[in-house]
């Protein structure tokens, strides 16, 4: 599934303030370049899209007795942590700001959406009143805009293979902070919402444009819906003609920490039976995240692959996963995970930070609790979560919680605080490597087993139908599965193609063999109690040289608080 780039340009109005008094407007300037920031993440296309909606109400958490301001990217607003008086206080790193990699104009292929412009333009578009209420123009779709924002090869209907689309407006009465969203639909599904304050001038003209990341725009009927104040006040559609094209389960890309989206669609599931092949190893030393059970709590640590390395993170935090660049760790915070306590016998207060979904923001600096940054909207507060699943392109997370009755699979996007509306009835889901389907363990219509949904619950396709099947982990290549399953009183760890097929079994050492995951090379961590207590172990994609990497590495009472992730 490919991911929308949402680009808005704004052209600078006259200053003032709506229901104030208007000044005259400035002569118009050109802008020497179209910035663009990234606002979105995780959109998909046709009916596998996602809706993206912004949640407000986070803040960032500085462990270091230091002040982080996060002027910009969500308010004006400061927060601190609460330390003893007189306790020494380490330089912290500089933190990273921002929940996906920073990109530029002239390289980036993920969503995003910015604003610069001129003032005094027409288009053709329909020009607002001035001041008073907020007024949206007529929308005109274009295949591009001129320097002065007038349209380029305007019309309602374009060919198959454009890579993206400009909806022109004029616009007048916007206030600064009043909320303003914008909603796209193809054939008539919504697939892209984006809520926002606004922060432009009270008049002048958007070129705002979608693309999908180079790759052509998917064929349909299309339609926008500009609302401020939750009021519709434009709407206009075109269509794009031409055959969709379908799409399959299977991947054979692997995934790098810089994705390269796809377009994809339709929200059929088609896995394509292939027989795996791994190879006897993966080779390759990469970084894991994970916690250990001390009998109370669930501590997180990192480490080689290799299990040189080890260093202890934060404690109370379960269910670990990297973002792909490794700026960021996502995880479950138990309750009292705002109350960190070090050797020395210091306690580090994260203030507004609960049990719950929880980011931590610096993870590249391998912080200790005292320079830890946390992150955590209001909106991430789950108690009843238990791990935390990024997907491979690092738009979206997926958990699963049960706030009542059965567990039920969540999305968040990584990107300012997102939350996805839709929700898959079951629990511990892996990310295919195209982050548009999911694997996972579900009691969905009477059938217990191992399901492949697309991420909106679309196309779901039963697997297996062991009731013991669990923890699934989808391979880096897109052809195989891991998953655990009890047989003959003994859990071990098996493997199986997209499709259910070629069932092989891995490991047959008494104990439990359970919770596996891939490296990017195709190897599988995995958590094992055969020598008489937990440990973290590795194999190769096939089962050979299988090696305990990790002792000691306790497993609470629901294991899925010991979910693993590498990269």
């Amino acid at each position: 599934m490919s991911d929308f780039d949402e680009t808005v340009f704004s052209s600078r109005g006259p200053a003032g303030t709506a229901g104030g008094p208007q000044q005259p407007a400035p002569e118009p300037q050109k802008p020497k370049k179209r910035n663009r920031f990234l606002i979105i993440g995780g959109i998909g296309c046709a009916l596998l899209l996602c809706a993206a909606l912004l949640i407000g109400g986070g803040s960032y958490y500085l462990i270091s007795g230091a002040d982080l301001s996060v002027a910009g990217l969500m308010g004006d607003e400061e927060a601190t942590a609460t330390v003893p008086p007189d306790t020494p206080t380490p330089e912290p790193p500089t933190p990273t700001m921002t929940f996906t990699p920073t990109l530029e104009a002239e390289d980036t292929e993920t969503a995003s959406e910015s604003a610069t412009g001129e003032a005094e333009s027409t288009a053709g578009t329909g020009t607002p009143t001035v001041g008073g209420e907020p007024e949206i123009g007529e929308i005109t779709f274009a295949l591009g805009a001129t320097d002065e924002y007038e349209p380029v090869d305007p019309g309602e209907t374009f060919e198959e293979g454009i890579i993206e689309i400009h909806a022109i407006f004029d616009y007048s009465g916007m206030s600064p902070g009043i909320t303003w969203e914008r909603v796209w639909y193809l054939d008539g599904e919504e697939i892209l919402r984006n809520s926002a304050e606004w922060t432009d001038p009270i008049e002048g003209r958007f070129d705002y444009f979608l693309d999908a990341g180079g790759a052509p725009l998917p064929v349909g009927e299309w339609a926008l819906e500009i609302y401020v104040e939750d009021e519709l006040l434009a709407e206009s559609t075109f269509a794009i003609e031409g055959e969709e094209p379908e799409m399959v389960a299977q991947v054979e890309s692997t995934p790098t920490t810089t994705p390269s989206p796809t377009v994809a669609t339709t929200a059929t599931l088609t896995p394509t039976a292939t027989t795996s092949s791994p190879a006897a190893s993966g080779g390759g030393t990469f970084q894991m995240v994970y916690s250990k059970w001390d009998g109370g709590q669930h501590n997180m640590y990192v480490a080689d692959t290799n299990g040189n390395n080890e260093r202890f993170l934060l404690g109370r935090a379960a269910g670990p996963s990297w973002t792909p660049d490794k700026q960021q760790i996502f995880f479950y915070g138990q309750e009292g995970v705002d109350r960190q306590e070090l050797a020395d016998g210091r306690e580090f207060v994260f203030d507004g930070i609960s049990n719950g979904i929880v980011a931590m923001v610096n993870a590249s600096a391998m912080p200790s609790p005292e320079a830890a940054i946390l992150f955590q909207p209001n909106d991430w507060k789950f108690g009843s979560a238990r791990w935390a699943s990024v997907s491979p392109n690092g738009q979206m997370v997926a958990f699963d919680a049960r706030p009542s009755g059965d567990y039920r699979i969540y999305f968040l996007g990584t990107s300012d605080n997102q939350q996805f509306r839709f929700e898959i009835l079951g629990e511990q889901a892996s990310w295919s490597p195209d982050s548009e389907q999911v694997v996972y363990r579900s009691g969905r219509d009477g059938r217990t087993g191992i399901w492949i949904s697309n991420r909106d619950d679309s196309g779901h396709t039963l697997i297996t139908d062991n009731g013991s099947d669990s923890f699934p982990a989808w391979s880096p290549n897109g052809r195989t599965i891991a998953f655990a399953r009890e047989a003959d009183g003994n859990l071990d760890i098996y493997t199986m193609n997209v499709d259910g097929s070629n069932v092989q079994r891995l490991t047959t050492a008494s104990g439990p063999d359970s919770l596996p995951t891939y490296t990017p090379s195709g190897d599988i961590i995995f958590r094992s109690a055969r020598s008489g207590s937990w440990g973290i172990w590795k194999m190769s994609g096939a089962g050979a040289n299988q090696q305990e990497i990790i002792p000691n590495a306790g497993v609470g009472p629901d294991w899925a608080y010991s979910k693993m992730d590498v990269r």
